[in-house]
């Protein structure tokens, strides 16, 4: 099943999926935190925003009921304009993937269509891990 990125059904996926990946990996994770947020604007089919913002720490997830412009890592878009990078899927993606989508996320920021915030404390490597299984399981069910 595939879901049109950003809208409120696959806002409840990556949340999903998430509470998922923290579970499985709570040893690893113990000891570590990190807070995120994603809003996108403009994401179809009726031009609205949606976000999700959550908080790691150990083996547990918390998630918000709003945005959070302090979070470690905090993502403002417009839908189209995050659509590519949220599509990637890094497990196999080429450095002229990767750069391609670099290049596309710096031309975004340029256009004042993308901000990122990203604060002091950096995600460890488990969370990393975590983080990236997540992008990539939600990218196989993204839709154009």
């Amino acid at each position: 099943m595939t879901m049109i990125f950003a809208s409120p059904q696959w806002i409840e996926r990556i949340k999903e999926l998430l509470v998922q990946l923290v579970t499985e990996n709570a040893d690893r994770l113990a000891g570590h935190h990190f807070s995120l947020s994603e809003t996108f604007t403009s994401v179809p089919p009726d031009g609205g925003t949606g976000f999700w913002a959550a908080e790691i720490e150990g083996g547990d997830v918390r998630f918000g009921d709003a945005p959070n412009p302090d979070a470690d890592f905090a993502l403002v878009a417009e839908q189209a304009a995050a659509l590519p990078g949220a599509m990637l899927i890094y497990d196999g993606a080429t450095k002229e993937m990767l750069d391609a989508i670099d290049d596309h996320r710096r031309a975004m920021i340029a256009e004042g269509r993308m901000t990122i915030h990203v604060g002091n404390h950096k995600a460890s490597k488990p969370v990393m891990a975590v983080l990236r299984q997540l992008h990539d399981r939600i990218a196989h069910e993204t839709a154009a």
